[in-house]
């Protein structure tokens, strides 16, 4: 049929009449699923309050039972929610006895640790089987231990301290791992940019001062602090050493003058002093004045 015969069709109303489409078949209702296996109903909500070791602080102590077929049982799920019902407040007193046994000897301070205890005992594990000749279940506890609401007043800022330095301590190690690793970074530019050969321990206490600007300002000032602790002690000791050779060459005693001589020289090479170039240079720039009055120490 052509295009223009439909449409003629379609105003006239002689046109075939439009396919319908089956509707699907309706499919049956499912059974609704049955519970099998373990009835557990909700925990009791009211928690049971036990005193803990030394019967000044409690703990509150919500109980959750599990009811389940014993070995070698199996009853129909209707019939062991039954039982369950039945024998709810028995079970109930009877895991309380347990629960207080053990609480009397657990700290109050350690709800986590008391419920893992509790929940380990053998008694509390194996559970109790409840019925007669018409029927038998077995019930099985856990429990969730909360810590005593006066305890945790007082436990409150303490925990909150704590965790403030916690905090901190995890702040202040890594912002000091971060100096250490661009100290270290400027250390290396610093070595390439003077074209140090090496960097050893002597180079290391020459540019650290400078390195340690360029990171961090209070780090800076620790750095400036040691260098001008380590200058004064290297300016004692070369005074000792200055006034010891002159005395000992009073004396005659030559040999003492070398040796404390030799000793001046060994330490002004520790403290990165060369004589020859520069003086002092761990704590600064040194002037020509500061190279002339240790030669005249010497």
């Amino acid at each position: 049929m052509s295009f223009f015969r439909r449409i003629v069709d379609w105003f006239k109303g002689t046109g075939p009449e439009p396919e319908t489409l089956d509707e699907p078949p309706e499919e049956a209702p499912k059974e609704p699923l049955r519970p099998t296996g373990t009835f557990e109903p909700r925990p009791i909500p009211t928690p049971f309050i036990v005193p803990a070791a030394g019967d000044v602080f409690d703990f509150h102590v919500i109980l959750h039972l599990s009811w389940r077929n014993p070995a070698g049982k199996q009853l129909e799920y209707a019939r062991l929610e039954e039982l369950a019902g039945i024998y709810h407040d028995t079970a109930v007193n009877s895991f309380l006895k347990t629960i207080w046994r053990l609480a009397r000897t657990l700290e109050p301070l350690h709800p986590a640790s008391a419920e893992t205890t509790m929940n380990a005992d053998r008694e509390m594990r194996q559970g109790m089987c409840f019925g007669d000749d018409n029927g038998m279940v077995q019930c099985v506890p856990t429990v969730r231990v909360f810590l005593d609401p006066k305890l945790r007043e007082e436990k409150a800022p303490l925990e909150l301290r704590r965790i403030k330095i916690e905090e901190e301590h995890l702040s202040n190690t890594l912002r000091d791992h971060f100096i250490r690793e661009r100290t270290e970074a400027w250390l290396r530019g610093l070595q390439q940019l003077e074209q140090f050969a090496d960097l050893g321990k002597d180079e290391r206490q020459f540019l650290l001062l400078f390195a340690a600007s360029m990171v961090d300002d209070r780090f800076s000032k620790v750095t400036q602090a040691l260098a001008r602790d380590r200058e004064r002690r290297y300016n004692d000791l070369v005074g000792v050493l200055r006034r010891a050779v002159g005395d000992h060459e009073r004396l005659g005693l030559f040999e003492f003058a070398n040796a404390y001589d030799k000793a001046l020289q060994t330490f002004c090479r520790q403290m990165g002093v060369d004589i020859g170039q520069w003086n002092l240079a761990d704590f600064g720039e040194a002037g020509p004045a500061d190279t002339e009055a240790l030669e005249a120490q010497l």
